[in-house]
């Protein structure tokens, strides 16, 4: 006995965190998910799937960003009152943790939107 259409589109599926970090293709599965390290591609390059349009997040890719940097902000606010270092060590710490953790959310966060409108698209096809 077969599962359900979403289980079986569901099915090989890598996870979120590993489709986000190698930019895996919702098609077929290749690194082709992203232009730019956190820009999703027209399409893919090798099965020719479409990508765009299945991005449908934008606006809160801003709003987390805000968030994310909130967090940041505060951590390095905390950090200066608890332990005064100089500002090239703030800087050393803070501009790579900055940079990394906004790219990997903003990352996760279309993933997630790509993956699911694809998955949504491949549940009302069946």
């Amino acid at each position: 006995m077969s599962g359900s259409p979403a289980s079986d589109t569901q099915k090989g599926q890598p996870g979120l965190f590993q489709a986000a970090l190698f930019g895996m293709c919702p098609h077929c599965g290749e690194r082709t998910l992203f232009a730019a390290p956190s820009m999703v591609a027209d399409g893919c390059r090798v099965c020719g799937g479409e990508l765009a349009s299945l991005e449908r997040w934008g606006r809160l890719a801003g709003i987390l960003t805000i968030l994310l940097t909130a967090v940041i902000i505060g951590a390095a606010i905390a950090l200066d009152e608890a332990v005064r270092p100089p500002i090239w060590i703030h800087l050393l710490l803070w501009v790579p943790i900055t940079i990394g953790g906004v790219l990997m959310a903003l990352r996760l966060l279309k993933t997630a939107g790509v993956y699911r409108s694809y998955l949504l698209a491949n549940e009302s096809d069946s």
